[in-house]
């Protein structure tokens, strides 16, 4: 019976470790069959992030920002003319870049380069963990917000290149909390649901 015990604990944590160390939802961008067009499709995983077209010399010819949505869109390139493009979905978790190559009425996806952030949020039962290190990191702000968006907890604090902290909800209300944290110009958020 200790042994069943024993293994069922081990199985739990074991989950529980996968669950946070899960891969964010992948984009998704799909050339269609006809004509120069794409179809993109954004995973709602952060708060928000910016999509933008740009050409071979940097010039920006489309961006937007879309924030705590499912997106989806048809873009229609049928005015671009022959060359290399760069699709980009930048948010705070993950920099996607697909180049695009327009030849002959036709687009093709050449490359696709993925960069993820690890994640700095880890959700635990009613407790959030949050682990920061950068050689950088001098100042952090928190602030946590109920869904009616008031501040129940606001905190500055002074760091020397790393920033460790747990957050226990286990007495907290029934609600929707947002946990923000921002490190200079980087801002952090982790939505917990408590009840």
């Amino acid at each position: 019976m200790k042994n069943l015990i024993k293994i069922s604990a081990i199985a739990t944590l074991f989950l529980i470790s996968m669950a946070s160390m899960a891969n964010v939802p992948n984009n998704s961008l799909i050339i269609e069959e006809e004509g120069k067009s794409v179809y993109f499709h954004l995973a709602p995983y952060s708060k928000a992030s910016s999509i933008k077209i740009t050409d071979k010399a940097a010039n920006t010819l489309f961006s937007t920002t879309v924030s705590d949505q499912n997106y989806s869109r048809k873009f229609n390139l049928d005015q671009l003319e022959t060359g290399t493009y760069y699709f980009v979905v930048d948010n705070p978790q993950s920099s996607v870049v697909y180049t695009l190559s327009i030849k002959d009425n036709k687009v093709t996806i050449l490359h696709k380069e993925e960069k993820t952030t690890p994640p700095v949020f880890r959700v635990v039962g009613d407790k959030v963990i949050f682990s920061l290190t950068q050689n950088d990191l001098k100042k952090v702000e928190i602030n946590i917000t109920n869904s009616k968006n008031a501040k129940v907890y606001k905190e500055s604090v002074s760091v020397d290149g790393s920033f460790d902290k747990v957050f226990n909800f286990e007495n907290a209300s029934r609600d929707l909390y947002t946990i923000t944290i921002k490190d200079g110009n980087t801002t952090h958020y982790q939505d917990i649901k408590i009840g």
